[in-house]
């Protein structure tokens, strides 16, 4: 089946020519963030860190060294950083489009993520953040692409060493903050099934609201941007269960394979939206079909009321001199009781055949 092209009514921005310096086409422009998070089993340290100099040189050995970055608009920054861990100037280019773009590129010395996080603004309309991990030998990286504190529970659970993840190596944190990504994801579907089901008790009650069909439009654009992401994360994700990088040790690769558990739990979870949305959609067009359909019984009611009476209307309209109720006194009076009891019989002979 081909994929439906979602076409905007946006002016296109320019692209930049692929042998340019990668750019940010984003929209999310804020001054870049970083923290630094460096633990070992015994103790963890947290402080705003400046990128200079040589990176991988703050990457303490014997440490797992978590960088956390927040805003993409500094491409001088973001350059910076992916150029001294060995990331590729195509990584970079994907990293900072506005495009949806998820892959899992395995390098010697670097594993590069990029995923896309969903959530539903006041507005209930769907944001997507891009997110990025690079994981190295004892160090991550994470990138973000907009303001809000998204690992705020992986921070306190290195903070104070909940379920002795401190104890674990780095990548069993990039496993953590992938789950993290996830549970967002799941609990916007949630949010958005939460809603659909709202709108059907509006519709189960015969209330249509004014901007439904909108709005289920909309829903249905939702659906397909996070099936894109998700369906072409668990087509990626075969490449990070599958690598023989060796930054991914064999202990590490059953959290990674449970992990895509969850991608094939979230992809039903959405799936299960979506016949919700069709359900929906069907319950909409089927009031819509019965408000027609009773307007219709209506009119043929009435309609069917009338016929008798112009059948008597178009007979005593004829000009025939011998119509012995033309010269008669009371013909007039006559032919309205003709009326009342003609009209009266068929609603009372339609009420018991229960056409209405």
């Amino acid at each position: 089946m081909a994929k439906k092209t979602i076409y905007s009514k946006e002016k296109p921005k320019p692209r930049p020519h692929f042998l340019s310096v990668p750019a940010y086409l984003g929209e999310r422009h804020f001054p870049a963030q970083t923290e630094f998070i460096q633990y070992t089993e015994s103790s963890s340290l947290s402080y705003k860190m400046e990128i200079g100099g040589n990176l991988n040189d703050k990457f303490e050995l014997g440490k797992n060294n978590w960088l956390l970055t927040k805003g993409f608009s500094d491409e001088d920054f973001i350059n910076k950083i992916c150029r001294s861990i060995g990331l590729h100037g195509f990584d970079i280019r994907d990293l900072l489009s506005d495009q949806q773009v998820i892959k899992v590129a395995i390098y010697r010395e670097v594993i590069f993520v990029i995923v896309s996080g969903f959530r539903l603004t006041d507005k209930l309309e769907l944001d997507e953040i891009k997110l990025a991990f690079a994981l190295g030998e004892n160090y991550l990286i994470s990138f973000q692409e907009n303001e809000d504190s998204i690992f705020e529970d992986v921070k306190k659970a290195i903070s104070e060493n909940i379920l002795q993840v401190r104890s674990k190596p780095i990548d069993f944190l990039l496993y953590i903050l992938l789950n993290a990504v996830n549970a967002i994801n799941i609990y916007t579907i949630l949010q958005m099934e939460n809603e659909l089901v709202d709108i059907e008790e509006l519709l189960i009650n015969g209330k249509n609201p004014v901007d439904i069909q909108q709005l289920l439009h909309q829903r249905r654009i939702n659906y397909t941007q996070m099936k894109r992401s998700i369906v072409s994360l668990r087509e990626e994700f075969s490449n990070l269960t599958e690598t023989k990088s060796g930054l991914i040790n064999d202990d590490g690769l059953v959290y990674f394979h449970n992990f895509d558990d969850r991608l094939r739990s979230l992809y039903g979870n959405l799936e299960s939206y979506h016949e919700s949305l069709i359900s929906l959609s069907d319950v909409y067009y089927n009031n819509n079909n019965l408000i027609m359909n009773n307007i219709i019984k209506r009119l043929t009611v009435v309609s069917t009321l009338f016929i008798p009476l112009t059948f008597l209307v178009g007979v005593w309209g004829m000009n025939f001199k011998s119509m012995p109720e033309t010269e008669w006194p009371h013909g007039y009076l006559f032919a309205w009781i003709c009326f009342f009891i003609v009209g009266i019989g068929t609603f009372i002979l339609m009420k018991w055949k229960k056409w209405f």
